[in-house]
């Protein structure tokens, strides 16, 4: 009966400890094309946190660009401005989009050029997600 018991009690603890994470999907992510002598581009995509837990990106890494930040695009004093921060929040059931214009992941210092309809592989760093990687397709957007 013990055992039935402390086995129980492990299942409870557990799934109320699964429940409670967060839950990451990465849906439609894309990276513009640029022309072949640009050599800096941007990542796209929708983070969804299905999860009761909040979680945070991070960091982006990848072997397509020497640098790939966080960027959001913001207005100062009428001039639009891309600047860096350091992570972007995402709220147990919800979503953030990383779009043109808004929040997203700055490619800077390009390697080689981008080929529309080819695929780039990239690792999405999350506070309490960990590591997730992802493959997005170059696209004209």
């Amino acid at each position: 009966m013990k055992r039935i018991t402390l086995f129980l009690l492990m299942v409870l603890v557990v799934g109320v400890y699964a429940y409670t994470q967060p839950v990451i999907r990465i849906v439609d992510p894309w990276v513009r094309a640029v022309p072949p002598n640009m050599k800096n581009s941007a990542l796209f995509m929708t983070i969804v946190n299905d999860g009761d837990e909040d979680d945070e990106l991070i960091g982006v890494e990848t072997d397509i660009a020497r640098m790939a930040q966080i960027h959001k695009t913001v207005n100062e004093n009428g001039v639009m401005k891309m600047v860096h921060v350091d992570k972007i929040e995402i709220h147990g059931h919800t979503k953030v989009e990383l779009k043109p214009g808004g929040y997203h992941i700055m490619l800077m210092g390009l390697k080689r050029p981008l080929k529309e309809g080819e695929m780039l592989k990239f690792t999405l760093i999350f506070k309490n997600s960990g590591r997730i990687q992802i493959e997005a397709p170059v696209k004209r957007k």
